[in-house]
């Protein structure tokens, strides 16, 4: 299998086309969801997370462990099953979840009721998931890794003027609005730009399972990015006011100096540049915190914030830089690495909270603590991150091309004509079966074929009776095994000869 091996950076390996009003529009759009989804966190940890502390202190926590959970099987099912990502179907749950998760948390908090804010926490776990999985399939499609710079530092700073908006201590329930607000419009926002990627990643059978395999750099991604999210999670916790971290705008000045200088920047390392910054912050925010014990200075919480967001600056470049190279690798990518986030996050936030305890009674030892965070920090990178460089990491993983992705259209068409010959389909059925097994419903192949909705259902329920199928999911589960059966066979022809 060609593997081709770029060695230049993210940021120049991609050409340079005339930006069309296509890419403009997408650029726009990602950068407004960008700062909604960031904002989306900010306000939970200020707010809604603050005022549940009292009652269910764990509350953070166990909402920080359901997104790990949901995006390991977002990365599970995009490896094994991606024809279960129907677009519109999840798109629509997700949707639910959040009115759902934000009036139960809102009634939750309200009414002190943890079994009522634990459903809200499930709830919103599963549609953070998604949408984050639907904005990096959106910002896959802009095709300037400079664009994508400009998005990623422009949401984080820019979100800042979204959560701060809210005033410290504002109503639950007026939160929980702003909240469901902003994880709603940027799944409308990038609906009609993921639509079409969407449809070739549920046509990947197991070729991401195969990539991912493949992808040796894939523990050392993970590993970098549960160590920075320790350090964000300790940010968190340490020093935390009324439940609420200390959280300034002093940190996305330095984010917004640390986008200019990568901007400007021509050499073909910028992002190993990056994340050199990224530890540079998060080293002095360790070091900082033993002085900071009991205070409200939050020093040491810019730092490991300025840190842990230069990190996202690189983290988004090189998740748009997967998505346009191996399409099918992303979505497995952003649930690991998000994966691996949520779980740093944790132990950040508990070692953050230790040192508060420890604090309260015995403030030498918890400088000590903040110190030994420090030393294994520094300990894992110099192990482990010597050597490592993402710009390379990231360039070994294997390019899809626009023919190989036509050519997955063009089987599948194949295999549906085999299996239209040999269980007797019509024509117009063999048709209707193409556009199921690639994921579309009732309602476009009307369209597509001029026919009534009626007229399509009676076809397809006649399809799923010729072929002994009883769901959608089952006749794709159908094309893929033949699909797979009859590439083994090529494969085996091609070994004989």
């Amino acid at each position: 299998m060609l593997v081709s091996r770029l060695k230049t950076s993210a940021l120049d390996s991609t050409p340079k086309p005339t930006t069309t009003p296509i890419e403009k529009g997408a650029f726009i759009r990602c950068l407004l969801a960008l700062i909604l989804i960031a904002a989306s966190g900010t306000i939970l940890n200020m707010t809604i997370y603050a005022s549940m502390a009292s009652f269910f202190a764990v509350g953070r926590e166990i909402a920080t462990f359901a997104n790990c959970f949901a995006f390991i099987v977002l990365a599970i099912v995009a490896l094994r099953r991606p024809s279960m990502l129907s677009g519109r179907m999840v798109t629509l749950s997700a949707a639910i979840a959040v009115v759902v998760g934000v009036v139960c948390m809102g009634l939750g908090v309200t009414l002190q009721n943890v079994f009522l804010v634990l459903v809200g926490i499930l709830c919103r776990a599963f549609a953070s998931v998604w949408v984050t999985g639907l904005f990096c399939v959106a910002l896959s499609t802009i095709t300037s890794s400079k664009s994508v710079l400009v998005v990623a530092a422009g949401g984080t700073v820019l979100s800042s003027f979204v959560s701060f908006a809210l005033p410290f201590g504002c109503p639950t329930f007026i939160a929980c609005i702003v909240f469901a607000a902003c994880m709603l419009i940027p799944m409308a926002l990038v609906w009609g730009i993921v639509k079409p990627s969407l449809s070739v990643i549920r046509q990947g059978g197991g070729r991401a399972l195969q990539d991912f395999k493949e992808f040796g750099s894939s523990v050392s991604l993970l590993l970098c990015m549960f160590l920075v999210s320790v350090a964000s999670g300790f940010a968190i916790a340490f020093n935390q006011q009324d439940g609420a971290p200390l959280i300034t705008v002093a940190s996305d000045v330095v984010v917004a100096l640390a986008f200019v200088a990568v901007f400007f920047d021509k050499s073909q390392n910028s992002e190993d540049r990056l994340f050199s910054l990224s530890v540079l912050l998060i080293v002095g925010g360790f070091l900082v915190a033993p002085f900071e014990i009991a205070s409200t200075n939050g020093l040491a919480n810019i730092l490991l914030f300025a840190g842990r967001d230069c990190f996202y600056l690189l983290l988004w470049i090189l998740l748009a830089f997967v998505g346009r190279r191996n399409l099918f690798m992303l979505l497995p990518v952003v649930g690991f690495v998000r994966a691996a986030s949520s779980l740093g996050t944790n132990v950040g936030a508990v070692a953050g909270h230790m040192t508060n305890e420890v604090s309260l009674t015995n403030p030498d030892l918890a400088g000590i603590f903040a110190s030994i965070m420090l030393f294994v920090f520094v300990a894992f990178l110099w192990l482990g991150f010597r050597q490592f460089s993402f710009t390379n990491a990231v360039s070994e993983m294997r390019l899809i091309t626009p023919p190989e992705i036509e050519g997955i259209s063009t089987r599948i068409e194949d295999v549906c004509r085999v299996l239209g010959e040999q269980h007797g389909l019509t024509p117009r059925e063999v048709e209707i079966l193409v556009l199921l097994a690639k994921g579309r419903d009732g309602r476009f192949i009307a369209d597509k074929y001029v026919l009534s909705y009626l007229t399509v259902k009676t076809h397809i329920k006649h399809i799923y009776s010729k072929l002994g199928v009883h769901s959608r999911q089952e006749l794709i589960d159908l094309t893929d095994k033949a699909a797979s059966s009859q590439s083994d066979r090529t494969k085996r022809e091609e070994a004989d000869s």
